[in-house]
């Protein structure tokens, strides 16, 4: 017969083999306790009425946001990517425009050419010869200079020399003299300049002698005719057409009016010279909009989104606008008329293109001043306008002499530089 197997029989035996300790003295009494202690109630466990899993798997509710809280979040959100986003395109400016370092100042006095640093306060001549050199102006990499020479004992005549921005190598561009010019521009990358003489013709001159170009007849130009970064297209307007803005390829072609009574949206004309913004996107300019005032406008490249650049209380004649390096703020002159009716000049004024606008210095001289912004952006340089005209003296005279007043744009202040100038001035840029 088959023996009983079943492990419940020698338990008790394999138990008490195993358990080796001694017994503690005090198990009778844990055991007693344990006996008289009643057992903790099921309810009283969380998860008998709580879902535990649920919290352990399920996010816990949050009270919502106010929609007024996130709205306000996202709109300073986009309001800052928007203002990274316009920082961030205009220093992405391609030179040779945006900001730049400060180089030095150029200038003509007594028919020689002239340097100094503002800051050192080292004027030095560069140009002596015995003819009469005015109006230097840099190109805009700064790596030469261009002035008008007189030509001697022919009034209101003069040659295109350009040299070095040391003032070395000089080589005359112009095989014929130029009568009276009005306006002398470098195009954007130094190989030529634009001229434009008293008989409204606009000439290009090449750095290297090719021959000269005639591009336009019956025009004029103002001071920033190439629209940056390229100069791929030319700003005049018509000596028969006062008051509108026309526009044509570098090479001749496309002419087409921008700007005028015909395509503009209000019955309203160009009041003075129009500037370009550093970027080539944007156009500045005088408008006579109303009876007796001549607001300053900004307008798309195109020719459309015409919007008036800052408004002023009282009567006022705002002009000769000229752009920051960055394209964030524009400088000009402004005249304000009295209740008497008389007109008087106003310090040079600096807005925002949001329309802020706040006075720099003290007021010019009547005429207002000529303004140059320094290549760095963090001053203003300032002479008489008068000093324009210089170059239309007779052979010998000196014309205007004056000093030029240096402005900081931080905080409004003025200096006077040490040194005099007798002609139009014009500040190098360097490469940051």
């Amino acid at each position: 017969m088959t023996a009983d197997q079943r492990l419940e029989r020698h338990l008790p035996a394999v138990l008490e083999d195993l358990y080796l300790g001694a017994t503690p003295d005090y198990r009778d009494e844990v055991m007693a306790a344990a006996v008289r202690t009643r057992q903790r109630p099921s309810w009283t466990f969380p998860g008998r009425w709580i879902p535990m899993s649920d919290i352990a798997v399920n996010r816990v509710p949050a009270p919502a946001l106010p929609l007024r809280a996130i709205g306000l979040a996202v709109l300073l959100a986009a309001l800052l990517v928007a203002a990274l986003v316009v920082v961030g395109s205009r220093a992405k400016v391609p030179p040779p425009f945006g900001v730049a370092r400060n180089g030095v100042i150029a200038w003509a006095l007594d028919g020689d050419v002239y340097v100094g640093d503002p800051e050192a306060g080292n004027p030095r001549r560069v140009v002596a010869t015995d003819d009469i050199d005015r109006n230097p102006v840099f190109s805009r990499e700064g790596t030469q200079l261009a002035f008008l020479r007189q030509v001697p004992a022919k009034t209101g005549q003069f040659d295109l020399v350009v040299t070095g921005s040391d003032g070395t190598g000089s080589t005359v561009l112009s095989a014929t003299p130029i009568q009276m010019p009005s306006a002398v521009q470098w195009s954007p990358d130094g190989t030529s300049l634009l001229v434009n003489d008293s008989a409204g013709r606009l000439t290009r001159y090449f750095v290297d002698g090719s021959p000269a170009q005639v591009v336009l007849e019956g025009v004029g130009i103002g001071p920033d005719a190439y629209q940056p970064p390229l100069g791929a297209q030319i700003l005049y307007e018509r000596i028969n057409d006062p008051g509108a803005l026309y526009i044509i390829n570098a090479d001749g072609s496309g002419a087409r009016e921008l700007f005028g009574p015909a395509t503009s949206p209000c019955a309203c004309r160009v009041a003075g010279p129009a500037r370009w913004s550093p970027d080539g996107q944007s156009l500045a300019f005088a408008v006579d909009a109303e009876e007796d005032q001549a607001p300053l406008y900004v307008m798309d490249a195109d020719g459309t989104g015409l919007r008036p650049l800052a408004d002023e209380v009282g009567v006022w004649v705002q002009n000769d606008p000229i752009w920051s390096p960055d394209g964030t703020q524009i400088a000009f002159n402004r005249w304000q008329r009295d209740d008497a009716g008389d007109w008087h000049v106003r310090p040079i004024a600096i807005a925002g293109l949001d329309g802020g606008i706040r006075s720099m210095g003290v007021a010019p001289a009547s005429e207002g001043a000529l303004i140059e912004w320094s290549p760095d952006g963090k001053s203003i340089l300032s002479l008489p306008g008068t000093l324009v005209e210089a170059f239309t003296w007779s052979p010998g005279a000196n014309g205007t002499v004056a000093r030029p007043t240096l402005l900081d744009v931080s905080d409004g202040s003025s200096r006077l530089l040490d040194w005099s100038v007798g002609s139009i001035s014009s500040w190098q840029r360097l490469a940051r």
